[in-house]
């Protein structure tokens, strides 16, 4: 159904590549007021800049599940802003897709939801076309890898990297149709990770 291509994509070419998927913010806020986090979930574009601004009297966080400290939720823990007093911002940058969880250390009933779609360009192309994935803006660093899946037209998603390093892929697909893909970040040290980000389709239309 699919041909594989070499894997690694140059980095400045795979920057160009990201000019498409305006429609998702490049950098948001959050704002924590009595006791929500809003807008929640957010989405935001693959290296995009979330900042929360705490915007009430009580002291708050903004902290990734999986941090340790006291609450049950598992996941990466990728950012802690400690204690928030009024008007004080925290900022985090995701350079990587997924779905990343996350709430406050202070009032763990407060939880919020960040959402970062990976990129595929072109969007349609006939049969033979290059198309070009990208999961993630930077390198991971320690023992962060990535996991891409891969849904091609009738099936279900399937996984095409499994633990990888690498920021982006090329596929060829051989078959017409719609295809689907999605990725997220994960722990070796810990086995804990994020959740699938938003899928990115491609469109392959039958060779004229």
């Amino acid at each position: 159904m699919r041909v594989r291509l070499a894997v690694l994509v140059p980095l400045a070419a795979a920057l160009c590549v990201l000019a498409q998927g305006t429609a998702v913010a490049a950098a948001t806020g959050v704002t924590i007021s009595n006791y929500m986090f809003a807008p929640t979930p957010v989405r935001v574009r693959l290296g995009g800049q979330v900042t929360w601004t705490n915007d009430g009297p009580s002291q708050h966080t903004t902290t990734s599940d999986g941090v340790n400290d006291g609450s049950s939720y598992k996941g990466l823990g990728l950012w802690a802003s400690g204690p928030l007093t009024k008007s004080a911002t925290f900022s985090f940058t995701f350079a990587a897709a997924g779905t990343f969880p996350y709430h406050c250390s202070i009032h763990t009933f407060m939880r919020g939801t960040i959402r970062v779609p990976m990129s595929a360009s072109p969007k349609t192309g006939q049969q033979g076309t290059v198309f070009t994935l990208k999961w993630a803006s930077a390198a991971p660093s320690g023992s962060l890898v990535f996991d891409v899946q891969e849904k091609a037209p009738g099936g279900a998603f399937t996984t095409i990297e499994n633990g990888v390093t690498i920021m982006s892929a090329t596929v060829k697909p051989a078959a017409p149709g719609t295809y689907s893909f999605r990725a997220r970040e994960r722990n070796t040290a810990t086995g804990a990770a994020g959740g699938y980000s938003p899928a990115a389709k491609i469109v392959v239309t039958a060779a004229g």
